[in-house]
């Protein structure tokens, strides 16, 4: 019960973070247009907590799945007082930024946790324990369960993965290995054979950390880092999508709403706290991708609409907004079923 509660204050306030850095890029922006914003809240419904600071009313709600910034007469039949205020009397290249600065926000916050990661340090392995397995090629070229391997082929071990890739990679050629066997240091040729399964060069061992160091890199290195991490997401993310619309993967399979994200940020807690920083990131640039679809109701929906103005010369007429939100809403409402949905079967049907 103690761990449920945890998973749920952790999931809260990684989801708060989240949905506070999308809304402040909404109110950044809209008050660098001096557009009046009324109402910055995280969460829907009923207020639990609410504060007026100048023109604005800030809330916490009791719903925490997402959140809203109220401009001044933001919708097209609200009348106005104040129309340099208002933010349908904007200009389209004024709003445009305004709503694109919320999914640009969760970006550079994705940026931001991993290049917090790099210069915080990430662990990396100095050297690798092994488990012979039997009759494996690397038994029968003398190396022994509890070998300690700090080096390969000249070079020394900085991560597993590495070590296990120039293996893979070899090709059957031998690799020289150098092994601490106790208070020895002593040199192993192995071969690797290929494995008739997978078809990957392996020695028939099994790897797991001896030792680990911080690697950890400069601000400026740190922020190339988070920008190359979150565009090798972002790149993958566009991929699977493509894969669930044409079929390629299920979408049961790949959809997850708040109990799942929940029940994995919980998972990545067991792994230490950097693996809940890389989740986060992920999930950030997942809810800046999905608020670019082009949905009315989502930011992408209304950057649609502003897309059509520019081409016709004239916003889109009321009617059809209407209907078109409406849609957006169905569309909106039926991915959350089938998340919920996904959620409970995993919880009570595949487990």
């Amino acid at each position: 019960m103690a761990a449920f509660f945890d998973n749920v204050v952790l999931f809260i306030l990684v989801l708060g973070a989240l949905i506070f850095v999308h809304e402040l890029g909404h109110f950044l922006f809209a008050k660098r247009a001096r557009v009046k914003v009324e109402r910055f809240s995280l969460g829907f419904g009923p207020a639990l907590w609410r504060r007026t600071w100048g023109e604005t009313e800030y809330r916490l709600s009791a719903i925490p799945l997402g959140g809203y910034v109220k401009m001044y007469g933001e919708q097209p039949d609200e009348e106005v007082a104040e129309p340099e205020r208002s933010f349908q009397h904007q200009s389209v290249w004024q709003r445009i930024p305004i709503v694109a600065a919320g999914p640009g926000f969760n970006f550079i916050f994705a940026i931001l946790l991993i290049a917090f990661i790099h210069t915080v340090g990430i662990p990396v392995e100095t050297s690798v324990q092994i488990e012979v397995l039997e009759g494996s090629v690397a038994a029968s070229s003398g190396l022994l369960t509890d070998d300690i391997i700090v080096g390969y082929a000249g070079k020394s071990v900085v991560r597993s993965q590495e070590l296990q890739s120039h293996i893979e990679a070899s090709e059957g050629n031998p690799v020289a290995f150098q092994v601490q066997r106790g208070s020895e240091l002593v040199k192993v040729m192995v071969a690797p054979q290929q494995d008739a399964a997978s078809g990957k060069f392996r020695i028939g061992v099994k790897l797991r950390p001896a030792s680990l160091t911080l690697e950890r890199s400069n601000p400026i290195a740190a922020l190339g880092q988070g920008v190359a991490w979150t565009w090798q997401i972002t790149r993958l993310s566009f991929i699977g999508f493509g894969k669930i619309i044409t079929g390629s993967i299920a979408a049961s399979d790949s959809l997850a709403g708040p109990i799942g994200i929940a029940r994995e940020i919980g998972r990545q807690a067991d792994f230490g706290w950097r693996n809940v920083v890389f989740f986060t990131a992920a999930i950030s640039i997942s809810l800046a991708i999905i608020n670019l679809l082009p949905i009315p109701v989502l930011d992408g929906g209304h950057l649609m609409f502003f897309a059509i103005e520019i081409v016709n010369g004239a916003p889109l007429c009321l009617r059809k907004r209407e209907i078109a939100q409406q849609v957006g809403i169905l569309i909106i409402l039926s991915l959350m079923i089938f998340a919920f949905y996904n959620d409970i079967s995993n919880l009570f049907i595949q487990k």
